[in-house]
């Protein structure tokens, strides 16, 4: 995988196809992977763009960072890339550094796609994921963290599907304990509660109606902030979203707010 040398980081990325470009923003501990399902639909028109955030993957970096440390990542990737504007798809912590991106970057913003996003970090999730975070740090099985994440991230019928299939339930490996720490204390600094409604690049919000680590009532919070925004609300799914739900509508948003349109 290519990395490249911005900000006093080694940022390890991909790219795949050509056309107008799309960034793709992974969530908290989420590396490049996470959006493999995604790419080939995607990338059969576009440029598709993922990088590792600073704390996970395979990106080098040098200590704790701040969460606009990981917001100026993306626009000096670009910069490397020689790409001036993208479409830009976040994943719950990925939402929100692309919601500051398109803030700071609305001449680089060719359209914004917010997935199981919120304004401000809940309390709750905040409160377990310290809890296992620290726990790690201290010795515990790291197994344990991804065990935590899934019962939050997944529903009831996911569990329930899988015990009567009698398959386990597959968690992280590898998994980078500094790395975690140190994209939860840039997580507690993002708030975009009084800024939201600056963002002016037409938005597709997509939020699953069962999730219980950021409630869909704050996803429709934070589109009520945006001016226009475009919203997709799926039925018995929670915070982790097969793309084969919203890769339809992503397309359309994307050809909706082409520059050939």
């Amino acid at each position: 995988m290519p990395a490249a040398d911005v900000n006093g980081v080694k940022l390890s990325y991909s790219v795949q196809g050509d056309g107008e470009a799309v960034v793709l923003i992974g969530g908290f501990g989420g590396d490049i992977n996470f959006y493999h399902a995604l790419i080939p639909t995607i990338s059969r028109k576009h440029k598709v763009i993922v990088l590792d955030n600073r704390g996970a993957g395979a990106t080098e970096y040098g200590g704790p960072f701040r969460g606009q440390d990981m917001v100026d990542d993306v626009s000096a990737l670009l910069d490397h890339l020689s790409v001036y504007r993208a479409h830009i798809l976040g994943w719950s912590m990925g939402g929100h550094i692309a919601q500051e991106f398109a803030i700071q970057n609305p001449d680089r913003t060719q359209s914004l796609t917010l997935v199981s996003a919120y304004m401000r970090r809940p309390a709750r999730s905040s409160y377990f994921m310290n809890g296992i975070v620290k726990a790690a740090s201290e010795g515990a099985d790291t197994d344990y963290i991804g065990m935590m994440i899934n019962a939050f991230c997944f529903t009831t019928d996911y569990f329930e599907t899988k015990e009567s299939r009698g398959s386990g339930v597959s968690v992280p490996k590898n998994v980078n304990v500094n790395g975690l720490l140190h994209q939860l204390s840039a997580l507690d600094e993002f708030d975009t509660r009084s800024r939201a409604k600056m963002i002016r690049s037409p938005t597709l919000s997509i939020h699953g109606l069962d999730d219980i680590m950021v409630e869909p009532k704050l996803g429709d919070e934070l589109a009520d902030q945006i001016d226009g925004c475009r919203r997709l609300r799926i039925p018995g799914v929670g915070h982790i979203i097969k793309p084969s739900l919203y890769s339809d509508a992503f397309m359309e948003h994307i050809a909706r707010n082409s520059r050939r349109s």
